[in-house]
């Protein structure tokens, strides 16, 4: 019996009987094969060498980034607004980038300069992860591009900036009240604004209806729009109706609060769903200065059909809901 433990043989003895004589030959196997076999072998080691490797950055990247956030750190503490702002929006950074994958798709659809208001959908959920995950997304040139970085302002309900701590988080990252006014400064100064047409009725969306436009209830920031002249652009953000889905809501709760209704998620912690973040093609407003309600009214008509089809066929071509 052969011993498993023995090295392998490149030779080996053959045998072949002529004429009652048996003859004996040395023969070779197919050395090729073997070799093709054991380079194959060490090419997948040395890739999955190289993968986990990349998991884990380098040890200078670590001690650059712990030092450039203690420098955050103390400019924030000593009253930088921007290294607060940057110092908040870090962890952002990270839930886009790790926990929610989050894709831009057509960026180059967004115009690199000017004002731009954005419309995108609202998920249900109380918190409007969505609003500053695509102010980071949106405002941050891509790499390798020579877009430059642009500051984008989460337009979002007036409750959440009069939180004791959310509302001052809120304001150092941008966000503005869901008003005309607070709009028309933004868009004045060259910056996006991201809005949600869809309102206070979005909130406390039932998971039923994720991805289901509800009707559009906020005409006064069009019309801001289109006295600033400023391209509206549809965008989708798919995977965050899923984050947080509302399987119960309280109306009554949510009134006492001064909410159209109050969700309840099945979890206080997002769910690590794929975002997606689909830009479109811009609307061009109605000619500068115009103030008719039938053309504001028309132009929110196009609005919700563009951004519903986008957002249709969106979730549509997702491979699943976690990739």
């Amino acid at each position: 019996m052969a011993d498993p433990d023995a090295p392998p043989r490149i030779f080996r003895m053959t045998g072949s009987r002529r004429g009652g004589r048996v003859t004996r030959r040395l023969a070779v196997p197919d050395v090729t094969h073997r070799l093709a076999s054991l380079e194959r072998q060490v090419e997948e080691a040395l890739a999955g060498a190289g993968r986990s490797a990349r998991l884990v950055p380098p040890l200078e990247t670590l001690v650059d980034g712990l030092l450039d956030a203690y420098g955050r750190v103390r400019r924030a503490v000593s009253g930088e607004h921007e290294a607060a702002a940057e110092l908040l929006a870090a962890p952002i950074d990270l839930l886009s980038r790790w926990w929610w994958r989050v894709d831009v798709i057509g960026i180059e659809r967004l115009p690199a300069r000017g004002p731009v208001l954005v419309a995108a959908n609202r998920a249900g959920a109380l918190l409007p992860y969505e609003a500053f995950v695509l102010a980071r997304s949106l405002g941050r040139a891509p790499n390798g591009s020579e877009r430059a970085t642009r500051v984008a302002h989460p337009v979002v309900d007036a409750w959440l900036l009069e939180l004791p701590l959310a509302g001052t988080i809120a304001s150092t990252l941008g966000a503005v009240p869901a008003t005309a006014d607070a709009l028309r400064r933004a868009l004045a100064g060259g910056d996006i604004a991201i809005t949600f047409p869809e309102g206070p009725d979005s909130l406390a969306k039932p998971v039923g209806r994720r991805y289901r436009l509800a009707p559009f209830g906020r005409a006064a920031l069009l019309r801001v729009a289109v006295e600033s002249a400023a391209p509206i652009v549809p965008v989708a953000v798919i995977g965050a109706e899923e984050a947080q889905p509302v399987f119960w809501r309280s109306e009554r709760l949510g009134r006492l609060l001064g909410l159209p209704a109050l969700p309840v998620p099945p979890a206080i912690v997002p769910l690590p769903t794929k975002w997606t973040i689909h830009v479109g093609e811009p609307l061009d407003p109605p000619a500068r200065g115009s103030r008719d309600r039938r053309l504001i009214r028309g132009l929110s008509a196009r609005l919700r059909e563009r951004l519903q089809g986008l957002v249709s066929d969106a979730v549509n071509r997702r491979r699943g809901l976690f990739v």
